[in-house]
């Protein structure tokens, strides 16, 4: 019995991936446009008009993963080569064949990993590539003598004018396209900086040159067009594991593609190049772990879950952070005909939830949660958290950082920016061994009701909870009175791994210009500890007044 059971499950398993593999339509051209450093964020705030109809005409992601690490050649790779860097070994930029640190998991006879070009090439071998791009380093990814016309240009605007006439002239089977650009210009001046928007601006007017052409020539239509990122970005760069720089856009649109619907199943980078040999009818590499988007393609079981059609999500003028004045907070869509709702209780928004209609003014602590509604769809939720603190003029703090976790110095406990959980973010102050003291100057007495200290959690790094924290004030900056106190069994009692919060919350406001706060280090690690007997750390980060 066990051997025609194993049999009958294998059938039902083959009829399966058949049944899918089905639902998938031939495809006659496929152009892959690579946008590197495009963030969803970045995406919706642009205004992308070429973009947005393609995505209205076929379907959108954001849930694609890029691989680890959020760096470009890695992502690169992936989406070209259907694997993961653990398979093609492009573990970074300027990766080349001599300089792998691990050799592919599976080559060819030059020693390259199996691409999404050499695919094609083998089951297709009349077909017609073609490589556009204005990244030097991308060349080396693959095996060019599988690739028909490879095109470096000096800028984004060259690599369309060239790719253009060629995509038009050959009607190739499959043409990438990678674009810079928005990479460049978030690494000078800031993901989502006021320029980093407008270069996707500029490079979704020449991707809609290309489409204006393309529709000319007739060819539009038979296209299947997929536009991707790499990674997205925090700040000035990239390579985290952060949810800015590892989610990112994905979209197809053409023949067979689900329409105005948003792609609810995860998905990954490498699935890319699984979909692209898929809609070529070819077979992939077993080297290859990518899976073709089912969910994107009409008749699939996976495309009938995703009812949702692409809603842009709300944009706040302002992100959710400290501030110490009343603050005006805007929402706005690129779109007139979706409308957005809000609620300032922490609620979720509804169709019934108030409509947005002008600023909000902020005055006090407010998480706003805001969505946008189009006909019967609905964007994600934007949140914003206000938390409204008192400035402090200066800070004296004694002693001094060690100087492998120093940050800012003392400026560190008052920049109104809340450390992770990471204690390498940056955002931290260490102290090996020693209790801390810090005074805090405000600009003028004030009457203040609570104050917080944050403090990280993280035995297994020898980072402990302070042992007690005294807390004082003054109008004078020579006579103290206590404010309150911790000690270590209040402390331990309400200590979770990671970043922590005490919070102080007087029964009545007192007035008070300087501020003292003493906290207690464990000095070394405690018995059974693996550092039993060694230095303890402990690290703070903010201490807010309210």
């Amino acid at each position: 019995m066990e051997p025609t059971f194993l049999i009958l499950i294998a059938g039902i398993l083959v009829f399966s991936g058949c049944g899918q593999r089905s639902e998938m339509p031939e495809a006659q051209m496929v152009v892959l446009i690579g946008i590197d450093g495009m963030s969803i964020l970045g995406f919706q705030r642009a205004a992308t008009p070429n973009l947005d109809n393609l995505v209205r005409k076929g379907a959108l992601s954001f849930k694609t993963r890029s691989v680890m690490p959020s760096v470009s050649g890695p992502n690169w790779a992936s989406h070209l080569m259907g694997a993961g860097p653990e398979q093609h070994a492009v573990t970074m930029n300027g990766w080349t064949r001599e300089t792998s640190k691990i050799p592919p998991a599976d080559t060819d006879e030059d020693g390259y990993f199996p691409s999404v070009f050499s695919v094609i090439r083998q089951q297709i071998p009349q077909a017609r590539l073609g490589f556009f791009y204005d990244w030097d380093a991308l060349m080396f990814f693959t095996n060019p003598k599988n690739i028909d016309k490879i095109v470096y240009a000096e800028s984004f605007p060259g690599t369309f004018e060239m790719a253009t006439p060629w995509i038009i002239e050959n009607q190739p089977e499959f043409t990438f396209i990678y674009v810079g650009h928005p990479d460049e210009v978030g690494h000078e001046f800031k993901w989502e900086s006021p320029e980093y928007i407008r270069s996707l601006v500029e490079v979704d007017a020449a991707i809609g040159e290309l489409f204006r052409q393309l529709k000319e020539a007739r060819l539009f239509e038979k296209i299947h067009f997929i536009v991707v990122s790499d990674h997205g970005g925090i700040e000035y760069g990239h390579g985290g594991i952060s949810q800015e720089e590892m989610v990112i856009p994905w979209m197809i649109s053409g023949p067979g593609v689900i329409r105005d619907r948003m792609i609810e199943q995860p998905n990954d980078v490498y699935n890319t190049a699984s979909t692209i040999v898929s809609l070529l009818g070819l077979e992939q590499p077993v080297s290859w772990i990518g899976r073709p988007v089912f969910g994107a393609f009409k008749g699939s079981d996976l495309s009938k879950q995703n009812t949702n059609a692409y809603v842009q999500d709300p944009v706040a003028n302002i992100k959710s952070g400290l501030y110490t004045s009343a603050e005006y907070l805007s929402l706005s869509v690129h779109y007139p005909e979706a409308e957005i709702r809000f609620t300032m209780d922490g609620s979720n928004p509804g169709e019934d939830s108030e409509l947005y209609r002008e600023p909000l003014f902020i005055d006090k602590d407010t998480r706003v949660k805001a969505m946008a509604f189009r006909e019967t769809f609905r964007s994600r939720i934007t949140e914003a958290y206000i938390k409204l603190v008192l400035p402090v003029e200066k800070i004296h703090l004694r002693p001094m950082p060690c100087q492998k976790y120093f940050s800012e110095g003392a400026e560190t406990l008052i920049n109104r920016v809340i450390a992770s959980g990471e204690f390498t973010d940056g955002q931290w102050l260490g102290f090996e061994s020693k209790d801390i003291e810090a005074t805090l100057d405000l600009p003028k007495i004030s009457a203040i009701s609570t104050l917080t200290v944050g403090y990280l959690n993280n035995p297994f790094s020898w980072i402990f909870p302070p042992t007690f924290i005294n807390i004082q004030g003054s109008v004078d900056g020579e006579t103290f009175f206590d404010l309150g106190n911790f000690d270590e069994t209040q402390i331990t009692a309400q200590a979770k791994a990671g970043r922590n919060e005490l919070r102080l919350m007087l029964p009545a406001s007192v007035d008070v210009k300087y501020i003292r706060v003493n906290a207690g280090n464990a000095g070394v690690c405690p018995p059974g500890h693996s550092g039993e007997g060694k230095p303890a750390w402990l690290f703070v980060d903010e201490i807010l007044i309210q």
